[in-house]
C-alpha cells in the first residue's frame, strides 16, 4: 500500500510541475506556441520514462513449463530404458556414455527415488557438470520461486513419495547471458520397487538466470 501511494504523490508533484511549466511558457509564447511546446514536452517526459528502463536488462522470454515423467531406476533395469533426464531438453533419456543428461534416478533398499547428479555418473567426463539439490521444506506447490543458496552440489538425493527437491543447473547454453544457471522443482509421484519405476512431475524455468515456478513467462 505504501509503494502505491508514494506512485500517487509523483504523479501528483509531476502534473502539477508541468502545469506551472505549462503556464509560464502561455504567458511567454501565447497560446499557439505554448501548444506546441507542450506537445514537446509530452515527447520528452515520454522518452525520460523509458530511458529509466535498463536497456541491457536480462528478459525473460520463454514460459515456465510444468510435466509429469516416467523413468527407470538405473539398477535392475535393462540398458536400453530411460533412467535419466535432461531438464533443458524436458525429456527423460537413456544411460548413454554421451552424458546428455542432468541427473538420473535410482530406487533404494527403503522404496525411495534417489536423485543422482550427472558429475556422480560420468566422473571425469562429466567434471565440469555441476548439478545442486535441495530438499524442498514446504509444501511443493507453494515453492513459487527457486532458492539462491542452500543447495547440496554433486550429491545424491534420496526422496519418498510426494517429497521435493529444488534443482540449481550450470549450463553452457546460458554461456553468454548474465546467468549461467537455471532452476527447476521435481516431485516424486510414484516409487514402485517392482517394476523400478519412479514417476515425477517437474517444473522448469528455461530463462538464464531466473527463478519462477509460476505459469507463464516471468517478470523479474
Amino acid at each position: 500500500m505504501k509503494s502505491s501511494e508514494q506512485s500517487l504523490e509523483v504523479s501528483q508533484v509531476r502534473r502539477l510541475l508541468f502545469a506551472v511549466i505549462l503556464s509560464s511558457i502561455s504567458r511567454l509564447f501565447g497560446r499557439s506556441g505554448s501548444r506546441r511546446i507542450a506537445l514537446l514536452l509530452v515527447a520528452v517526459a515520454a522518452i525520460g520514462t523509458a530511458a529509466c528502463d535498463d536497456p541491457f536488462a536480462t528478459r525473460a522470454s520463454t514460459a515456465v513449463r510444468t510435466d509429469s515423467f516416467v523413468v527407470y531406476s538405473v539398477s535392475q533395469t535393462p540398458v536400453n530404458v530411460p533412467a535419466a533426464f535432461n531438464i533443458i531438453f524436458f525429456t527423460p533419456l537413456r544411460l548413454e556414455p554421451t552424458y546428455g543428461f542432468d541427473i538420473a534416478f535410482d530406487i533404494d533398499a527403503s522404496g525411495n527415488a534417489v536423485i543422482i547428479p550427472v558429475k556422480l555418473v560420468g566422473g571425469v567426463v562429466t567434471a565440469a557438470r555441476r548439478v545442486g539439490l535441495q530438499r524442498i521444506t514446504i509444501p511443493y506447490q507453494e515453492l513459487t520461486q527457486a532458492p539462491t543458496n542452500g543447495y547440496q552440489y554433486d550429491s545424491t538425493l534420496a526422496l519418498s513419495v510426494d517429497e521435493g527437491a529444488a534443482i540449481e543447473l550450470a549450463t553452457d547454453i546460458c554461456e553468454f547471458q548474465q546467468s549461467k544457471l537455471i532452476y527447476a522443482k521435481l516431485q516424486i509421484k510414484t516409487v514402485d520397487p517392482i517394476t523400478r519405476t519412479i514417476v515425477f512431475r517437474i517444473t522448469y524455468d528455461p530463462n538464464c538466470g531466473f527463478r519462477s515456478f509460476l505459469p507463464g513467462v516471468p517478470t523479474s
